[in-house]
């Protein structure tokens, strides 16, 4: 009798062991955090998402960015600064500024690139310039207190600009919300939904946008944007005259520094700038193709190619 009682025992306990392990478990895997790793939130739902895909951030310019190789690159944030080819020779480059402080300034190469003079700002803050074929330019930005978006025009790229207008007909990055683009209708768009407006480049036919998650979206008006290529890390982007695009990605396989790629092949260099990421402030770096001559800015050092986009010095 106390041999069967010994054995219930034995079976008892041994009982007790297998629901105790099982709640501890329980209590581990109640608890578990979903872990993040270069932006994205690794075990959480991907619901919406197509088979495969994990989440992206809608914005990367508060987390950081990876590479496409998945090195630490640089942040994502809208750029900052500008570059504008007008031909071999000759080249617009500006900052900003900003809506409180202003701070705008712009500068002209006549020799490629191995000298800059600077020229008189259009406005306190600065976010696009284009030079049309004939030599014209005309400037779209604001000035300090409503930060309303105006336009200025010039007659060549070496004279001063005239009076300011109301911009309604011309593609802009709003200066006054980093998710907003003014369009060519006169109305303003967010393509990016709540991600920021990295870039913005355009042509006649219209105008492409980069966005903080990687995406580049295009438009003819503004009206609707289709993704014609996605890049993580992205953090320029320029079209040609022939309508091809171009981005600047940070260490994609084959060149350790800036990575100048086609939009069609995001992952594979066209041409390479090796330089130290670290030393690469955020929103430093813009792009500008023309017929002869491509013009990388970064930071104060600009880089220029010919139009293949393969080699690149620095003048």
């Amino acid at each position: 009798m106390a041999r069967l009682t010994e054995r219930a025992g034995l079976v008892a306990l041994a009982a007790f062991l297998v629901v105790d392990v099982a709640l501890v478990g329980l209590a581990v895997s109640s608890t578990r955090q979903p872990v993040a790793r270069g932006g994205e939130t690794v075990g959480a739902s991907s619901e919406g998402l197509p088979a495969g895909s994990t989440p992206t951030p809608s914005s990367s310019s508060s987390t950081g960015s990876k590479g496409t190789s998945g090195a630490p690159a640089v942040d994502v944030v809208p750029v900052a600064v500008g570059v504008v080819g007008v031909d071999a020779k000759r080249a617009l480059r500006f900052t900003q500024g900003t809506c409180d402080k202003g701070g705008a300034t712009l500068e002209l190469t006549t020799n490629g690139g191995k000298t800059w003079g600077p020229r008189s700002a259009p406005f306190d803050v600065i976010v696009r310039v284009r030079v049309r074929g004939d030599g014209s330019a005309f400037a779209v930005g604001a000035d300090k207190g409503d930060c309303a978006p105006a336009i200025k025009q010039t007659s060549a790229v070496d004279a001063d600009f005239g009076d300011g207008g109301s911009v309604n007909d011309a593609w802009y990055r709003d200066p006054r919300a980093t998710d907003t683009v003014g369009l060519p209708t006169g109305k303003r768009g967010k393509p990016c939904g709540s991600s920021d407006v990295i870039d913005l480049a355009v042509v006649d036919s219209g105008a492409q946008v980069l966005c903080g998650n990687g995406k580049l979206l295009s438009s003819k008006t503004g009206t609707s944007w289709r993704t014609v290529a996605t890049a993580e890390g992205a953090l320029a982007v320029a079209i040609n005259g022939s309508g091809d695009s171009y981005l600047v990605v940070p260490k994609v396989d084959g060149c350790k520094g800036l990575a100048v790629v086609a939009s069609g092949s995001p992952t594979k260099a066209t041409g390479c700038i090796e330089t130290d990421l670290t030393k690469v402030d955020p929103g430093s770096v813009a792009l500008s193709v023309t017929a002869d001559r491509a013009w990388l800015r970064v930071g104060d050092e600009v880089h220029t190619s010919a139009a293949d986009l393969g080699d690149w010095t620095t003048p």
